[in-house]
């Protein structure tokens, strides 16, 4: 007999299955996306955080403690030290409980916020970077910092999701399977290591590259650097002033002449070695590998180890930098011009790919992120040289440099009038005019373009020389720009955009036909300039 509720199929004549499994109000994708369980990241983010304050908290009082100081402001300075020391990892573990993440499908989800939850969800077909990082305090733990980069915004880093303290071997496991949707090997290429990536190795340290950091920004970057931090540390602990005193009776005891040349010694020793400890906290064990999908993966770091992946196909161009110390000694600093690198990346050097290296190291690096003879050895044009600019380019470079020279007389001159020093100053800027000539022939003789089918090619600079190599394919726009100067004399710049690197990359007095007809074959469009 059959229940009166149901036809002779069993089945409700309402369309509704007793048992229940058919459910027509519920989305099956709906039901597969809730029985994907959610992660979270690593307890051990808070006694991190906890070290992490430690560290920044015990120099502070030691110091307060060894001089034995009454000041008011470096003991509260200490206290506030040493609550941010409590509140940081309670942080933290607030951070542990509202930051949940998950892979469904083809898609990341993230969410964050206690009280005000703010979800993400990301397409994997959109990610453009996973790069890892991991701090000296956090490797202590086993932890490791990951970034997934959309290339939404390149300047907010809207997009982005961070997971901040996640094992190393669950990063490595994320990592792979976000890259997995375009390149099915990533998995199997990537090593369960954070350090240690397989695949062909393009490019490794070498030691003798230290030379170009220790004579480069570092040689003023890393004195002010060591003497801020001295006088700021002396300071909190209530000290500046006696440091002050000792100071001025130092320079009191010795003659004038002796006390310039040993702070010049000082200052270029400090440099020097600032330069050296720098390069190699930052490329220890650097190694830049080609994966088997076609990835490029470079690592570095001996205090914080730093792991970034460039896709091929983000690539759209390079740029090759040679400061003139650096060009003296035959060296380049090459970076990939790249889509989806946020500002926070560049700005923290993330995104580095190669230190200042060789120039033919520099060039031979650029050809093969790019897949092919691009750059020659003296990073020109592999297929022809560069356009010469005209030579009112040339009288314009040595008039700039010669204005900035008179500027500076005026200031000396002034400054001699007042009684701040003695006339003898004036040879300064007397010697300066030489080599604001020779510095404004070498700005021209720099300066430079090419296009051809695949490649734009624009160079700039002398005292930073700058050769920009861009794909036609990436640019989406160009625009001409005059000032009253360039009119005159028949000049322009020429400024191409593209989504990748800087986003605007400049071609400096260009004959006027030459920047007008560069932007219409670059953007399709013809354009026309006011007359002068």
């Amino acid at each position: 007999m059959t229940d009166p509720t149901t036809d002779a199929t069993g089945t409700d004549p309402t369309g509704t299955d007793p048992t229940g499994t058919d459910r027509p109000d519920v989305d099956p994708a709906d039901e597969a996306v809730a029985d994907v369980p959610w992660r979270r990241l690593s307890p051990w983010i808070v006694p991190a955080a906890l070290l992490r304050m430690l560290v920044r908290l015990i120099p502070a009082a030691a110091g307060w403690w060894f001089f034995n100081t009454d000041d008011d402001v470096a003991r509260y300075t200490v206290i506030a030290l040493a609550v941010l020391a409590v509140l940081n990892p309670f942080n933290q573990a607030l951070n542990y409980l509202k930051v949940r993440f998950r892979v469904v499908g083809e898609e990341l989800h993230h969410t964050t916020g206690l009280l005000v939850r703010r979800s993400t969800r990301v397409a994997l077909h959109r990610i453009r970077t996973v790069d890892l990082t991991a701090p000296l305090t956090s490797r202590v733990f086993g932890l490791v910092t990951v970034r997934v980069g959309t290339g939404g915004n390149t300047f907010t880093g809207e997009g982005a999701v961070v997971l901040n303290g996640m094992r190393r071997g669950e990063a490595m496991t994320l990592r792979a399977g976000l890259l997995t949707h375009a390149a099915p090997d990533v998995a199997a290429a990537t090593a369960p290591g954070l350090e240690s990536p397989t695949g062909q190795v393009v490019q490794a340290l070498r030691w003798r590259w230290i030379v170009f950091h220790m004579v480069g920004a570092s040689l003023i970057a890393g004195p002010l650097s060591v003497v801020g931090t001295v006088f700021g540390l002396v300071s909190l602990v209530g000290r500046g002033e006696w440091l002050g005193e000792q100071i001025a009776t130092l320079v009191d005891l010795v003659p004038w002449t002796a006390w310039a040349v040993t702070s010049a010694v000082l200052v270029v020793g400090v440099g020097l070695a600032t330069g050296a400890v720098t390069f190699t906290e930052a490329w220890w064990r650097y190694t830049l590998v080609r994966e088997p999908s076609g990835r490029f993966v470079a690592t570095r770091g001996l205090l914080t180890t730093r792991v970034f992946t460039a896709d091929h196909d983000r690539l759209r161009g390079v740029t090759v930098k040679q400061p003139v110390l650096t060009r003296a000694l035959r060296g380049a600093r090459m970076s990939p011009v790249m889509t989806g690198v946020s500002l926070q990346q560049m700005m923290a050097d993330t995104s580095t790919m190669l230190p200042t290296t060789t120039r033919d190291v520099a060039v031979r690096v650029a050809n093969t992120l790019l897949g092919g003879p691009v750059l020659g050895e003296d990073v020109t044009p592999a297929d022809g040289p560069l356009r010469p600019h005209p030579p009112r380019a040339r009288h314009r470079a040595v008039v700039r440099y010669l204005v900035a020279i008179a500027v500076v007389a005026a200031l000396v001159a002034a400054g001699a009038l007042g009684g701040w020093w003695t006339w003898w100053i004036l040879a300064v800027p007397l010697v300066l005019v030489p080599v604001g000539v020779g510095a404004g022939v070498g700005y021209y003789r720099a300066l430079g373009h090419r296009l051809d089918a695949t490649y734009l090619y624009l160079r700039r600079g002398y005292f930073n020389r700058r050769t920009d190599v861009l794909q036609v394919r990436g640019v989406n726009g160009a625009h001409v720009t005059q000032s009253l100067v360039q009119r005159v004399l028949g000049l322009a710049n020429l400024t191409v955009t593209t989504a990748a690197g800087d986003q605007a990359y400049v071609g400096v007095d260009l004959a006027v036909g030459d920047a007008t007809t560069l932007a219409a074959t670059l953007t399709g469009e013809r354009l026309h300039l006011p007359d002068a």
